[in-house]
């Protein structure tokens, strides 16, 4: 019950921060930051349990094959690893899953290393703090326009966390002032492939392969 009504309030404190959002900032390409403490009332309220459904696999397996095809044998970040959807597809798949996700928020980890035992998960505030590890594939899934400014740290985790010969493999749903992100992701780095998803509910996800 405590959880309930700490979501309904984070609900509206969002869809208030969300339309500020659409009228202002989605222009300029930047993203929306959402607090540690709305996160964590999602994950611990199964908010977003939704994403292991049927309707939300297809963006997750073109990302598997994107990263077949440039990096079968690379080693993987995920940033924003949420409840560890991405590795149940992986896992499902790969024979050999060398993998760390990290994530802001504490219920979301403690859910991915509950049902994911040996996983590597870690709660980690990517936004603020820096990973001092190297990989060969860095994935945002559905993550990098929860950044104040997702090209800002698209720069970063390449220069701090991305192998010589690394990818990046963004996801992000067809949102509002998402197309601006892709615009200035698009200016200064090579999208060497991308995929447009749709749903059976027409909703449409872009998945592209980047490289400095």
């Amino acid at each position: 019950m405590q959880w309930d009504m700490k979501l309904n309030y984070y609900r509206i404190k969002d869809k208030l921060r969300r339309q500020c959002y659409k009228l202002i900032f989605s222009k300029l390409g930047y993203g929306i930051r959402v607090s540690k403490s709305i996160w964590n009332a999602q994950f611990s309220a199964g908010f977003w349990d939704y994403l292991f459904s049927k309707e939300e696999e297809a963006h997750y397996l073109q990302i598997i094959d994107f990263k077949t095809l440039y990096k079968p044998d690379g080693k993987i970040l995920d940033v924003g690893c949420g409840q560890g959807v991405l590795l149940y597809y992986l896992e499902e798949r790969l024979e050999v899953v060398d993998y760390v996700g990290v994530d802001i928020s504490f219920e979301a980890v403690k859910k991915a290393n509950k049902k994911f035992r040996g996983s590597k998960f870690m709660v980690l505030d990517f936004e603020k703090k820096k990973l001092d590890r190297k990989f060969d594939v860095i994935i945002f899934n559905e993550t990098l326009y929860y950044f104040n400014n997702p090209l800002k740290k698209l720069d970063m985790a390449i220069k701090n966390n991305m192998n010589a010969e690394g990818i990046v493999i963004v996801s992000m749903c067809d949102f509002t002032g998402h197309e601006k992100i892709w615009d200035r992701i698009e200016g200064k780095y090579q999208l060497i492939d991308t995929k447009s998803i749709v749903n059976v509910k027409g909703q449409k996800w872009k998945v592209a392969v980047i490289r400095p």
